[in-house]
């Protein structure tokens, strides 16, 4: 009994600490490489390569709004764009991740070593950049300094850009830190042109004429003008009277219908006929309509377990020129890798499972043999066989139950102080975790104490039939 207990309890520690490893590891790398993409990502149907989405208007009936659906923690806007990071000892291709104020920092947060985040906002460019520890460290650069990057451009050129390194951060994903660094979204609207630019240069002014000449950036580079109040047409130079307080504007399109941009000329607190002074005019732009396009929208949920069901949701009340994709497709080889994990637990639980059923059985076989004469007088004052087993079927739930107790009290203890002080160290390069990961979800643990209790029970039933061929005569001569 004593050996039966121990091989329970044994069998059912290992089986938690099998399952809780499993869990944590698959939880920690799933959440590594949705802290990169999150868990579903919108973006426009178009001609598009793995990391190099299409635009698409921040304008959807679904931004912000859709962080309100139950199982949708937020959204953000993001895109992706290939560069090169160039230093005088080496060079590396990258990913750049452009991303808005809007962007949850917690996964980034919680892995950075050096610095801090980027500083964002909605009405400047920042040239910061956040880079992983091994790229850094390849690159052989250190906090504050100069990161050179160029971008593949519209022109078929390279588009050179300076960033400011202000944090460094280790996921122990080498393969995604090797790859990814965080910059601004707007940088990545201003390299591929998305939206159009429109600025006004002053060519000269002479007895209250003005020159205006119109220069516009960005879109499919056809630019069409259309100037006002004057409904004038083409970039200029066109002559305009001022007139006291006055304004003249162009307005900037292109042939692909991104959206226009608009630039003015004003004059204010202008008394007298002739040119104004510097202080008495404004050339104010828009800042571009580059603003309202995105490469796609990251979308994080609540929870893992509901990617499917989320996914099928939010595609069905998309516009039928957008399309979702979540982590898993975007990384099926991780993910496959991991769901082949399950595979070893299965494997682990049965081989478990197996063992406690023999020691019961071996027990229970046993116990009938050791209690021969007490079933052989049992059954001579009227027990039936089906009475006896149950006797000895209660025993073995009682031995089972006990060796779960131990069990559980030895497999829940040790998961809990791996979690609590990470004792048992990995190597992060092989396992992209420094420690063993372990994870306890209280229904699993339940429902695995359930099952084994179950299935050593009816395994038992086949033994327990040893009862019925015990003699009640032989059994109490045999004493």
């Amino acid at each position: 009994m004593r050996i039966a207990t121990i091989g329970i309890a044994l069998g059912m520690a290992v089986m938690i600490a099998a399952i809780g490893i499993v869990t944590g590891f698959q939880h920690e790398i799933r959440e590594k490489v949705i802290g990169f993409g999150s868990h579903i990502q919108i973006t426009n149907f178009g001609n598009s390569e793995r990391y190099n989405d299409p635009k698409l208007l921040v304008d959807q009936e679904f931004y912000p709004s859709i962080d309100t659906v139950d199982g949708v923690k937020s959204i953000h806007l993001f895109a992706l764009k290939q560069g090169i990071i160039e230093t005088p000892e080496n060079i590396q291709g990258i990913f750049a991740k452009g991303v808005s104020s809007d962007f949850d920092w917690s996964f980034i947060s919680s892995n950075l070593l050096e610095g801090r985040l980027l500083s964002l906002n909605d009405t400047a460019v920042s040239n910061e950049i956040l880079m992983s520890s091994y790229l850094s460290g390849r690159m052989k650069l250190k906090l504050g300094e100069r990161v050179t990057v160029y971008f593949p451009n519209n022109k078929n050129s390279m588009s050179q850009r300076n960033f400011s390194l202000v944090g460094i951060y280790d996921t122990g994903l080498r393969d995604l830190d090797a790859q990814f660094v965080f910059i601004d979204l707007a940088q990545i609207r201003k390299i591929n042109q998305w939206g159009i630019e429109a600025q006004i240069r002053v060519d000269g002014c002479e007895d209250g004429v003005v020159t205006l000449t119109a220069l516009g950036f960005g879109g499919d580079g056809e630019h069409r003008f259309s100037w006002g109040p004057d409904s004038l047409r083409g970039p200029g130079p066109h002559a305009f009277r001022i007139e006291g307080d006055t304004a003249f504007y162009v307005v900037i399109s292109d042939r692909s219908q991104t959206l226009p941009d608009t630039a003015f000329y004003t004059v204010r607190d202008l008394h007298t006929s002739g040119c104004p002074d510097t202080d008495q005019l404004a050339i104010t732009t828009t800042g571009g309509s580059g603003k309202y396009y995105t490469g796609g929208f990251d979308i994080q949920l609540d929870s893992y377990r509901d990617l499917d069901k989320m996914d099928q949701f939010i595609y069905d009340h998309l516009h039928y020129d957008l399309r979702t994709t979540t982590i898993k497709q975007r990384s099926p080889e991780i993910f496959n890798w991991l769901e082949m994990l399950d595979l070893n637990t299965l494997v682990i639980i049965g081989l478990m499972i197996i063992i406690s059923v023999i020691n019961m059985t071996s027990a229970l076989l046993i116990l009938i043999m050791e209690r021969t004469s007490m079933i052989g007088i049992l059954k001579a004052l009227g027990a039936t066989s089906g009475f006896v087993q149950r006797i000895f079927l209660i025993q073995s739930a009682w031995i089972i139950s006990l060796g779960l107790f131990f069990g559980n009290l030895m497999g829940i203890g040790l998961s809990l102080l791996q979690q609590k002080f990470g004792w048992v160290k990995l190597d992060p390069e092989n396992y992209y975790v420094s420690e063993v990961p372990v994870l306890l979800e209280p229904m699993t643990i339940i429902w695995l104490n359930v099952g084994t209790l179950a299935i050593c029970l009816l395994m038992l039933l086949i033994p327990s039939l040893a009862v019925n061929q015990i003699r009640p005569a032989k059994a109490i001569r045999f004493d």
